[in-house]
């Protein structure tokens, strides 16, 4: 499984990492800016190696230098007009509610976040009937 991972705190990126790790995932990009997700899953789909997951942060810059944005739901409403064919995950330390993809993820040390992010790769493992 490969996996984009949007976020701008390495810390947050490294616990992630771990988690995904632990689920047998290697395959991990971050990317920080809302400009470098959009270029890099336009670039894994051009390649012929497309990710298998998008993981986003919801506040994060749009490019280099800007200040944070809502960007999550920035990239959301791209992927959605664009019909990006990937599941997405909002990783967010705010509680948000989005229907329309795949999960969100309350990032926060009084919730089993973890445990939620492995239930959605064992999800994503199963093969579709």
């Amino acid at each position: 499984m490969r996996v984009l991972n949007i976020e701008d705190t390495p810390i947050k990126h490294r616990k992630i990492r771990d988690v995904l790790e632990s689920c047998r995932i290697t395959d991990i990009d971050r990317v920080g800016y809302l400009d470098e997700g959009i270029s890099a899953y336009k670039e894994s789909i051009a390649s012929g190696n497309p990710y298998d997951l998008v993981i986003t942060d919801m506040w994060y810059p749009p490019t280099r230098g800007a200040d944070e944005e809502k960007c999550g739901d920035k990239l959301v409403e791209i992927a959605l007009k664009e019909k990006w064919d990937v599941p997405i995950i909002i990783c967010s330390n705010q509680n948000y509610s989005y229907p329309e993809i795949f999960g969100t993820l309350y990032f926060s040390d009084n919730v089993d976040w973890e445990g939620q992010l492995r239930q959605y790769i064992e999800q994503l493992r199963k093969p579709s009937s």
